[in-house]
């Protein structure tokens, strides 16, 4: 699926004509007028509910002389030579005919005793810009329009003025070809935009009664035609193969032709919408198109600055990275600081250091503190207060040793190796971890913890061991944090030290990244316009 029919299938169809008025203010306000007006004839063609059919190919393909077979009636000039230089529109209705000019006016005929000058004015493409006629046939209604284009092999740009407009409103393209000259890149090219602007495209090989059967079978001829489009990756919408001057000859298919354009006519509401959405889709990227050569010498500006360099890909890369690892050494000290946190708390956290046995000394020393207590039912009051020491140095005893075995010696070994973690090896730090770090408590730090009024209760044990546990673990985050200021110090240091190359490093492609940067920051805003456009265009921005 393209993207023009993926907007197809996405668009909301209430409200398209205020979306695209929208759309048509916006072309507007960048100062592009012609396209605005485009949008604006699409608005009027899906108000009028207008449905045209254009019939494109080379001059003397027999466009012409086809449209006037179709509609039963000799309304458009046809001969050997190149015919309508502009776009002939013919559309059913009470007879009129307006030949719009070039300057802005227009002059009217009657179609009944002007015929031959309309024709005339068909083939004059210097001061007249379109015709329209209006006709009275079976084919066409007065909303229902066939129109015939010059001759995509002109080399008159005003020729392809035309024919791009007819291709603007055309809601279906019938594209005829000389039965002599169905092969040609032109074809090929010409009809690939008509695929990829999202219109059905039907192919006409006209003239097939120039056939010879002992030269080639026309079976092998069908197959080469389906084939040099498959080539090209197009797959049209139908292909019929037609001759006027014999009607009769067994592979004409211009009655298949004729039923098919009254079912194309027959399915015009939903034609009609698809064929809006395509071409304003088109018009929205020729828009930016637009936008990007309003922007091409800011953009040949800076492209030339970044060419003038003889190794600016190379300087370029090396300054990515450079700015990588400077963003890296800059988050470092925070980072270093904030796992050093985390790992801390996750080792003192989940550290046990009051067991069973360590749980029973506290309650051991918690029973000695109790009012009343004595060594000994004649006990002194000195071999007493012996006895509370000897509790409590037992309960600091053994409670230090875990504090040493589960706590200390981790501590320190983390102080190392997180920095390490993020390059640092200073020595100096190293040494004064395992030499000075020191947590400073005894017996005296862990009998202040003891709360006297939980005395009375043999289970305060328990909640007392928890309270030199926290008390403990407490100071040794304190003496964590002073360490922890002292490597985060170092880092910085080395950050600033390393991120001076950097920075030299950094400036010397600064020209060069900020021209890559601006161009950058140029192609997403161009991109950004465009999306906010098809946005409105489909009704998602609503």
């Amino acid at each position: 699926m393209t993207f023009i029919e993926t907007l197809q299938v996405q668009v909301r169809h209430e409200n398209l004509d205020v979306r695209l008025g929208t759309i048509a203010d916006e072309m507007e306000r960048a100062g592009n007028s012609v396209h605005g007006a485009k949008v604006r004839d699409l608005i009027k063609k899906l108000d009028a509910g207008e449905f045209s059919i254009a019939f494109c190919g080379h001059f003397s393909a027999g466009k012409s002389t086809m449209i006037n077979t179709l509609l039963g009636a000799d309304i458009l000039p046809s001969s050997p030579i190149p015919t309508s230089a502009n776009v002939v529109k013919i559309r059913g209705g009470e007879s009129f005919a307006r030949a719009y000019l070039t300057d802005g006016d227009y002059l009217e005929f009657d179609v009944a005793k002007d015929l031959e000058k309309i024709k005339n004015y068909a083939v004059d493409g210097t001061t007249v810009e379109s015709i329209e006629i209006a006709h009275p046939t079976d084919l066409l209604a007065p909303n229902l329009s066939v129109m015939d284009t010059p001759g995509i092999d002109s080399t008159d740009d005003a020729h392809k003025v035309a024919t791009e407009s007819a291709l603007h409103l055309a809601d279906v393209v019938l594209y005829v070809m000389d039965y002599n000259h169905v092969q040609s890149e032109l074809n090929f090219s010409f009809t690939k935009t008509l695929k990829d602007r999202g219109k059905p495209v039907y192919l006409i090989v006209n003239q097939i009664d120039k056939h010879m059967d002992f030269e080639l079978s026309f079976d092998d001829y069908r197959d080469s035609v389906i084939e040099g489009f498959g080539n090209w990756g197009i797959e049209p919408d139908g292909l019929f193969f037609t001759t006027l001057h014999e009607p009769d000859h067994e592979e004409n298919m211009f009655e298949t032709l004729q039923a098919k354009i009254s079912e194309l006519f027959a399915e015009r509401d939903t034609l009609l919408v698809k064929s809006v959405v395509s071409s304003a889709a088109y018009l929205i990227d020729e828009h930016r198109k637009i936008q990007a050569a309003i922007h091409a010498e800011t953009r040949n500006t800076l492209q030339a600055r970044l060419d003038a360099a003889d190794n600016a890909d190379e300087l370029l890369a090396g300054a990515e990275i450079a700015r990588q690892q400077l963003q890296q050494l800059q988050a470092t000290p925070l980072d270093l600081q904030e796992l050093l946190k985390k790992e801390t708390n996750s080792l003192l956290d989940n550290a046990k250091i009051t067991p069973f046995q360590t749980t029973e000394l506290a309650g051991n020393y918690l029973k000695s503190r109790k009012p009343g207590f004595k060594a000994g039912f004649l006990a002194s009051a000195r071999k007493t207060q012996t006895e509370i020491e000897n509790r409590l140095q037992a309960l600091y005893e053994d409670f230090a040793e875990k504090v040493k075995a589960n706590i200390d010696w981790h501590i320190r070994e983390l102080l190392v190796k997180v920095p390490e973690k993020f390059g640092i090896r200073d020595e100096t730090y190293a040494k004064s971890v395992y030499e000075q770090f020191d947590v400073k408590y005894g017996p005296d730090f862990l009998a202040g913890v003891v709360k006297e009024g939980g005395l009375s209760s043999d289970e305060y044990m328990y909640q007392y061991a928890k309270d030199i546990a926290a008390e403990v673990k407490q100071l040794y985050r304190r003496e964590v944090q002073r360490f922890s200021d002292m490597v985060v110090g170092i880092a910085k240091d080395q950050a600033e030290e390393k991120g001076a190359m950097l920075r030299l490093q950094l400036q010397a492609a600064e020209d060069l990244t900020h021209a890559q940067q601006e161009l950058a920051e140029l192609q997403q805003v161009e991109q950004d316009y465009v999306a906010r456009l098809l946005r409105v265009l489909t009704g998602q921005g609503e």
